[in-house]
Order: structure tokens, then sequence, then C-alpha cells
């Protein structure tokens, strides 16, 4: 299928960003079709059949460009270099201390400002042979077969940026799979060691952006531990099964049972914003299914899928405001974020994966939002 391509314009700055600012309208074979904008490279809209085949769009999101930059809510954008978060906002590669933004009560949260999710990237489409070429290239074993053209997003992290080392030049591939995957694939190379930890950060409802709360969805984890989290809502380092707990997820269960602040892990964070060990891509290091989640009023289902060691769940704890797309606010636990990525402060716990590439090494990490009805 082909990807559509027009500016994507402010309305509070009329033609500033014309020529810059792009949506990208990517449809699939089977009928989905997702809207994605340079900017962040944010998943604005995606619309996914039901079993009767009615279309709704599923992508929490804000009313437009001018919203999207005044926000810090990063729905639907590519967040990083950074993911998640770095105790005390400090770390140190190769004995050199580095310091990130302190903007998450002493913890830095998503890298901070400028980063992926704050900045325009360079967006192009590609053939369906080209997205193929792609994942090739990636060395990821398990990804499907493209299904028709693909986008090329691309943007250089410059040096220092937030505190970071290194040029970081970032590709970001999106296409849909011939599997009903929206898949996307991330690319790094720096000239100098430096982390690389990227997430998707969208908001998704099966029933429809603003139908309400996501408590009566049913999701499964394919995780036998969580990172536990200390007072700052930061990983302390300690691995915890999640058996006997409400994180157990093994077996397909309510999402209401997270959505509670009567629990230590998720009082400081008003419900559920935690970060799961993956069995598979753990222990496999390939593309493997790491959760599913099923609305049952729409009957739409979502997989998530990944090569990522974790996948953070957070089910819109904050949400509120009137900057959403549509007349309908957006309330608490109205959206659910599925974040594959490196464990959160990986970069200052030598237990966890590392997050650092090497100077000149290029590292694939993949992502597939997998749908059926």
């Amino acid at each position: 299928m082909s990807v559509y391509v027009e500016d994507y314009l402010s309305k509070k700055n009329g033609e500033a960003y014309r020529g810059v600012s792009k949506r990208f309208s990517m449809k699939s074979s089977w009928g989905a079709e997702a809207q994605l904008l340079n900017y962040g490279c944010i998943i604005e809209k995606l619309f996914i059949p039901d079993p009767s085949g009615n279309l709704a769009d599923i992508m929490l999101g804000l009313k437009g460009l001018d919203e999207y930059m005044a926000s810090g809510s990063n729905h639907g954008s590519i967040v990083g270099r950074s993911a998640n978060r770095i105790k005390g906002a400090k770390y140190q590669i190769n004995g050199v201390e580095y310091h990130a933004p302190d903007n998450d009560g002493g913890n830095n949260l998503h890298g901070g400002s400028p980063s992926y999710q704050n900045v325009f990237w360079d967006g192009k489409v590609i053939t369906e042979e080209e997205a193929n070429d792609y994942i090739k290239a990636s060395g990821i074993e398990g990804i499907p077969a493209a299904d028709g053209e693909g986008i090329l997003f691309s943007y250089t992290s410059p040096d220092g940026a937030c505190g970071f080392p290194g040029n970081l030049d970032t590709e970001v591939m999106y296409c849909w799979c011939k599997d009903k995957t929206l898949l996307m694939i991330y690319r790094g190379v720096s000239d100098k060691d430096t982390i690389f930890a990227p997430t998707n950060h969208s908001y998704f409802n099966l029933g429809g952006h603003a139908s309400g709360s996501v408590e009566n969805c049913m999701m499964y984890i394919v995780a036998d531990k969580t990172t536990w989290k200390d007072a700052s809502n930061c990983p302390s380092g300690e691995l915890k099964p999640v058996e006997g707990t409400i994180f157990d997820f093994r077996e397909i269960d309510s999402v209401k049972k997270v959505l509670t602040t009567d629990h230590e892990q998720t009082k400081v964070c008003l419900g559920i914003d935690q970060n799961f060990c993956l069995n598979d891509t753990v222990t496999s290091k390939k593309y493997a299914l790491a959760a599913g989640i099923v609305d049952p009023i729409s009957n739409r289902i979502m997989e998530v899928l990944t090569d990522f060691p974790g996948l953070h769940v957070y089910a819109g704890n904050h949400l509120g405001g009137n900057d959403q797309k549509g007349t309908t606010p957006y309330e608490q636990y109205g959206g659910i974020c599925f974040e594959a990525q490196m464990y959160p402060n990986a970069i200052n716990e030598p237990s966890f994966e590392s997050p650092i590439i090497k100077a000149g090494e290029v590292k694939y990490h993949a992502c597939g939002y997998r749908f059926n009805a």
C-alpha cells in the first residue's frame, strides 16, 4: 500500500512550519491506517478495524502541532536518546561523569529537551523492497515482511545535547507488516560511546481514543520478574518475581488490578508505572511476543513484540486537561502505554543489560504492535 505526505501546519504560527512539519499517512492492505508526524516521530492517529470492519482511532493524542510542541506528555512519540529514568540524573561512561537534566524529582526522565520527542526529524517514503532490506539489515530474527511502503525518519542528536556524549545519528523506520503489525525499527550510531535507549510512548485505547478507562481491558505480559522501584519511582537494581503480586500477568487478567494506590509500587505514581523483565527477549535476544491486551467491548486485540529486554507499562495515571484531539477530555487511566525499552536506570545498574553503544557501533532495536479481531 502507498504512503501519502502533506504539510502539517501550526495554527498559532500559521505558515511558520510549512516545508518543515509533515504528516505521513500509511495504509495497510487490510484496512488499517497510521498517521505519523515528523515532529517527534509521533503516531498521531491509528485507525484499526473491529471484527465487523468498523474503524476507530485507538491512539490518544492532542489537537495539533502547537499542543504537541507545548506538551510534555509524549503522546505517540519516540522518546530518547535515553528513555525512562536515570537515577540522580547522572551516570558514568568510561570513568567520565555526565549530568542529564533533573526533570523528575531528582532523576532524569526521557532525556530532557532537546530530545527525540521534541524535535523535527527528516522523513521520507521508502519502497516495500527498501523496507524489507531495512528489516534484513537489522539482523533481528523473527520480524515479518513489510506490507507496502514504509517511512524512514532520521535525526542527529548533537554531542552534548541534554548532557549526553557523542553525535548520535538515529533512524526510525515505520512500516506495516504482512501479519498486521505496525513495526518500528530503531537504528543508532555515534562517534563517541553513549547511551542509545529509545522507546515509543503511545497511549492506546482499543475501544477508541476517547472511549474512557482501560480498566476493563484484559492483559497478559510474558514476564516472570519486574524491576522493583525505590521511593523516587526509579529501579533500585532489585528484580522481584511477579508471582503473588498484582504484577502477575502471566495469565490474562484485568488491567483494573494494577490501577490502585494501595501498593508500595503504585502509590507514588497513582497506578501502574512498572518495567517488566521479558522472559523471551532477555534469553534469546530475538524479536518475540512480550504482551497482549483485549478490549471486551470492541473485541480488538493488540499484541506487543520486541527484542528489547524490558516492557514498561503505564496506564495514563496523570492524563487530563483539554488539549486532547476531539471534544471528549481524556481522564485518568484513559489509555495504556506499552514501552518496549532497556531497563530504566540501566546505565547505573551493572546487573542490567547495558544501554551503551560503542563509538562506531551500529545498533538496531525493534518493536511491533500486532492487531487482530
